[in-house]
């Protein structure tokens, strides 16, 4: 399962989802193809990382302006 969740077209659609700035997205996804699987399971807990802290900033944000607009 961990193969398949971490092959290069999951990886990619990852790297796609997560907002980065495409100077980044276009290194990580040429370093794709040299990753063991070691490599592919540190890359994996970073973007899940950036995700989750996206994820934070938005709703912070959403409270803010909520509580900004009472």
């Amino acid at each position: 399962m961990a193969k398949t969740l971490l092959n290069d077209k999951n990886l990619e659609m990852f790297i796609h989802k997560l907002g980065i700035d495409q100077e980044r997205k276009d290194f990580l996804l040429s370093k794709l193809p040299q990753m063991d699987i070691e490599d592919r399971i540190k890359l994996f807990n970073t973007l899940k990382d950036v995700y989750l802290l996206g994820l934070e900033e938005k709703e912070m944000i959403e409270r803010v302006k909520k509580f900004s607009q009472e």
